[in-house]
């Protein structure tokens, strides 16, 4: 692992577009929960980081390395952000005022938590409950497998994906035989929870990501995972789920804890 740093610049050129889906990431949707902009995603973001990673790290982090991030504060559209990380593989990205937005460490191998993520046993893809519950702290599954849902990346989607989403310029995310990016793994946990239940607006708060082998586009994959913990902080409702994506041949090539405020308190 070897130090790097880098500067980026976090584009949103729809900010003040309606999002449906998570209104959080609207300029409107965040102003009624007490923000003073759109929040930019916080896998999009770590997405922006993966050069930077992958500078440190090696190609090879692709194939069997990991990370393990924490969205301490938001960002917002147009935010300057510096990403750096060090020999150690800490990693940390903060704004212009010098304030931590996002933090954790990055490295090569199995990760020294991953023992504690719970593997999932209900494996067939499934379609999405209908109608969706919306999920609340009294329905929330801890400690059940939700439906697992399956999800093709054709090369034309995946590099849509890269270019307008994620900005990627590295080769590696081009082509017909090109790399899964990790943007794209980060985000599954979120429309994996979307396929048993409605829920939202939402922030996404951590992520513990493993991956445990090379993922490529152009197959069809499958997103299956467990509820393992939720609670309440500061009016806020989260949970926690864990979550393996499976590719055609049957192996897993990520293993996710995602945790996620799922009900946003609005401020007083």
């Amino acid at each position: 692992m070897r130090a790097m740093q880098r500067t980026i610049v976090a584009l949103m050129p729809e900010a003040d577009a309606p999002n449906p889906g998570n209104p959080i990431h609207s300029s409107d949707g965040a102003r009624d929960y007490g923000f003073r902009a759109a929040l930019v995603g916080g896998a999009t973001i770590y997405g922006w980081c993966v050069p930077a990673i992958i500078d440190a790290a090696g190609i090879e982090w692709l194939e069997h390395g990991w990370a393990d991030v924490a969205f301490r504060r938001p960002v917002f559209p147009n935010d300057s952000l510096v990403v750096r990380i060090d020999a150690n593989g800490a990693f940390e990205v903060r704004g212009a005022d010098d304030r931590v937005r996002i933090e954790g460490h990055v490295g090569l191998g199995d990760a020294p938590w991953l023992a504690q993520i719970t593997r999932p046993t209900r494996k067939a893809a499934e379609l999405p409950a209908d109608p969706l519950p919306a999920l609340s702290p009294q329905n929330v599954p801890i400690g059940e497998d939700l439906r697992a849902r399956r999800v093709p990346l054709p090369q034309l989607d995946a590099e849509t994906f890269c270019r307008d989403k994620q900005s990627e310029k590295l080769e590696c995310f081009y082509g017909a035989n090109a790399r899964v990016h990790p943007a794209w793994l980060a985000n599954q946990p979120i429309y994996w929870l979307h396929h048993s239940f409605s829920y939202g607006p939402a922030i996404h708060t951590e992520s513990r990501i493993q991956h445990r082998r090379d993922a490529r586009v152009g197959q069809d994959f499958v997103v299956l995972g467990r509820c393992v913990d939720a609670f309440e902080r500061k009016g806020h409702q989260y949970i926690v789920n864990d979550v393996d994506i499976v590719d055609a041949s049957g192996a897993t090539v990520a293993s996710i804890r995602h945790t996620a405020i799922y009900q946003v308190a609005k401020s007083k």
